[in-house]
């Protein structure tokens, strides 16, 4: 995962799947954006649902939304080089409910290859 400095707050996607962080950034339709304060607290949620799973669709989110990292599951090379490539951290081969990853995430504490019971 690369490793950016935000100036402010701090957005992140969350792909998932009932409640989990769900296995595939491409085969995702439903996604979480949200955002911490400099303090780690989570201050706004937004959710949406696709109509199709496409990754595609996906980056475009990212980018329209501002958002700074991505936590997901697995996800194809060349989506992760993309991102990385638009500056967006990705934590991936994360494993586990939501609320656990995100809580994670606002301490600093979510690294890749995590599993959350």
């Amino acid at each position: 995962m690369g490793s950016y400095s935000y100036p402010g707050n701090t957005r992140v996607l969350v792909t998932v799947q009932d409640q989990q962080v769900s296995f595939r950034f491409d085969m995702t339709i439903e996604v979480i954006i949200a955002e911490k304060g400099e303090d780690g607290g989570i201050l706004d949620r937004k959710y949406f649902l696709l109509p199709e799973s496409s990754a595609e669709e996906l980056c475009n989110i990212i980018q329209n939304e501002k958002v700074h990292e991505v936590i997901c599951g697995g996800i194809k090379d060349e989506y992760y080089q993309y991102l990385v490539w638009k500056k967006v951290a990705v934590f991936c081969n994360i494993i586990g409910p939501v609320e656990k990853c995100l809580d994670a995430w606002g301490r600093g504490v979510l690294v890749d290859d995590t599993i959350f019971r």
